[in-house]
């Protein structure tokens, strides 16, 4: 992944570029002291495709504008995003093409089976489990589980509580209970509401839940 980012930034303009998939870097030639601060706006991008993706809508770019320079998103597929960091006065147009027709090389290594994640492994009375990619037990996690349902009957109502469990069994048989997978949740959830704009609400409200759990 690291020679696609390389081979982008053979294109005049481009600074520094950075895959995200979930909360993790993927690949990143931004330099150590910024990677930090680009998980951040990763989040936040990836927050407003989430957001889009919940109204109906299939954008798949995004421009920030900086003081000096522009930050731009690409959605790779499934929760990972490309960003770069350009020039302000960029030649957009070739860069969009440019980014676009690596899109499909970063989807391919990002979910390709070497890079895929292990199955959730149960604990075993006496025995190990598998730490690869560490999965978090459903008791870690039921906190936040709860603050999702209750966000949830905020637009729902007293059927929340069904919409919910029917929605974590499938996202948990789909994707297992990983922290990284949680915005695959939101987004199910997020369908049950039929009003666009409280959609929209749930789902900011949602990605703010899991954020601060997360810097517990």
């Amino acid at each position: 992944m690291d020679k696609i980012l390389k081979d982008l930034e053979l294109f005049g303009g481009i600074h520094h570029s950075f895959i995200l998939k979930g909360d993790e870097k993927q690949a990143s030639t931004f330099p150590d002291i910024l990677e930090e601060n680009m998980v951040g706006a990763c989040r936040v991008i990836n927050q407003i495709f989430m957001a889009v993706e919940g109204m109906g809508g299939d954008h798949k770019e995004i421009n920030i504008e900086l003081e000096e320079n522009l930050l731009i998103g690409y959605h790779v597929a499934d929760e990972t995003i490309l960003v770069l960091l350009t020039d302000k006065d960029v030649n957009l147009a070739l860069i969009n093409t440019s980014a676009r027709s690596a899109l499909p090389k970063i989807a391919k290594q990002v979910l390709s089976p070497q890079a895929s994640e292990p199955p959730v492994v149960q604990a075993q009375a006496g025995g190990n489990t598998a730490k690869a990619a560490r999965p978090q037990s459903e008791a870690e996690l039921r906190a936040l589980m709860d603050q999702l349902q209750e966000g949830l009957a905020e637009f729902i109502g007293p059927a929340a509580g069904i919409v919910f469990d029917e929605a974590y069994e499938q996202w948990k048989a789909q994707h297992g209970v990983y922290r990284n997978k949680i915005a695959e949740l939101i987004k199910v959830l997020a369908v049950e509401i039929d009003d666009k704009a409280d959609r929209s609400r749930y789902l900011q409200s949602a990605v703010n839940t899991v954020r601060s759990f997360s810097s517990r």
